[in-house]
């Protein structure tokens, strides 16, 4: 697998530490059952937040502990879960701060 241009040290340190495989443990919703509870893929890997919900502009200066391997089909549908916990909360939050 070829790291991307930018930030190939990265990827490479964080690919080395996933044992070049999907770093989901179930944000997917799916519970992996079938690899000890962790995704197993090994091919087009990125690497992204552990948070999916992180904005890019905090993203992109991550330490490598806050950022993990997915795959395709793990990413996606953790990001959706991710985004749409994140906009729950918010508007609890916000919902809570405008009663008074």
């Amino acid at each position: 697998m070829r790291p991307p241009i930018v930030g190939a040290h990265l990827w490479d340190a964080v690919l080395r530490r996933e044992n070049g495989t999907c770093g989901c443990a179930g944000e997917c919703g799916k519970c992996h059952k079938e690899s000890g509870g962790r995704c197993d893929r090994h091919d087009a890997l990125i690497v992204a937040p552990r948070d999916l919900a992180t904005p890019l502009a905090v993203a992109v200066v991550l330490a490598p502990a806050d950022v993990t391997t997915w795959c395709a089909r793990c990413h996606g549908p953790a990001r959706s879960a991710a985004v749409k916990a994140a906009r729950a909360a918010r508007a609890e939050r916000y919902e809570s701060e405008s009663l008074f």
